[in-house]
């Protein structure tokens, strides 16, 4: 397989930003080229993209405020999985969202279900009801049969 041509990118970036890369890099066992050939993929390429025919104007802008530790332990997983705070967010909401749907799903077939049981109690009884109200007429026209009368319908 043919390899393909490379170029060599040189830049200056501040001590301690480069102190956390280098361990990023030992955490994933990974040399700078390739952590720096995923983050300039991953910028010009998002794996989150928005959805064919979603633009800005239909976009909406959520934003509120986190305790300073929470910030940074959020920074801390995005770094290490490499994620924006628009993808990591995006998901943990569709996942809540996805997750009480499917509750909500699971409830109703369990209120179906019930209704449908209570459906057969009544016709069960309602049929207990109307099994004894013939035989309670059988038992009159044995009675009729007895004494001589017949009735036809």
């Amino acid at each position: 397989m043919p390899s393909r041509e490379k170029k060599g990118i040189t830049v200056k970036i501040d001590a301690e930003l480069h102190n956390q890369i280098r361990q990023y890099l030992e955490e994933h066992n990974m040399t700078m080229a390739e952590f720096v050939a995923q983050a300039a993929d991953n910028e010009l390429h998002p794996k989150n993209q928005m959805k064919e025919g979603e633009t800005m104007a239909n976009t909406r802008t959520i934003a509120f405020q986190v305790p300073e530790e929470l910030f940074q332990r959020i920074k801390d997983y995005l770094q290490r999985n490499n994620m924006t705070q628009r993808q990591f967010l995006i998901s943990l909401i569709e996942e809540e969202l996805d997750r009480e749907m499917t509750e909500r799903k699971s409830e109703t077939e369990e209120v179906d279900e019930n209704l449908d049981e209570d459906t057969e109690v009544e016709s069960s009884a309602e049929d207990t009801e109307y099994d004894q109200a013939v035989d309670i007429e059988d038992e009159g026209e044995a009675e009729d049969e007895e004494q001589g009368f017949s009735m036809c319908m």
